[in-house]
């Protein structure tokens, strides 16, 4: 079995081990065993997901926005590692003038859309992996100054 499983059913119980609440006067005594802390427990993992959630929440745009990733072709990876800077700044660009080029252009949105643009270089194994993510909003502003919506 797995160490995750075992901590997760053990989690609250005597295999954990424990301690006892006690009132000082004596009044009341209270077994409390100990938690297994492991991030995959439903009773653990509550709290620091609720308190991670919150957090995230309190960073998210207040408008609706769509969420676009432009991915640059591994060919191109050693090209990047020995001209970062430069590299970079050509990936920001060519995403932005794309989507206000795209968008711009009144058979689709007719207006100048906000963006925000974040790099990524590594993948989730930590193999290189430069993408941009970009949160594009789902509207924007018209020539007059007026408010659009995709």
């Amino acid at each position: 079995m797995s160490h995750a499983a075992l901590q997760i059913m053990n989690c609250r119980t005597a295999a954990m081990g424990g301690h006892i609440n006690s009132c000082p006067d004596g009044h009341f005594h209270q077994i409390a065993y100990n938690s297994c802390r492991h991030r995959s427990c439903p009773q653990c993992a509550w709290l620091p997901r609720e308190q991670w959630l919150s957090q995230w929440k309190q960073r998210l745009l207040v408008c609706p926005h769509h969420h676009c990733i432009f991915t640059l072709p591994h060919d191109f990876n050693i090209v990047w590692r020995y001209n970062k800077a430069e590299f970079s700044e050509v990936l920001f660009h060519a995403a932005s003038e794309t989507l206000q080029e795209l968008l711009g252009d009144p058979k689709y949105l007719g207006g100048r859309v906000g963006l925000l643009c974040a790099l990524h270089t590594w993948n989730q194994t930590l193999q290189e992996h430069i993408h941009l993510h970009v949160l594009v909003t789902a509207g924007g502003l018209g020539p007059a100054r007026q408010r659009l919506r995709l």
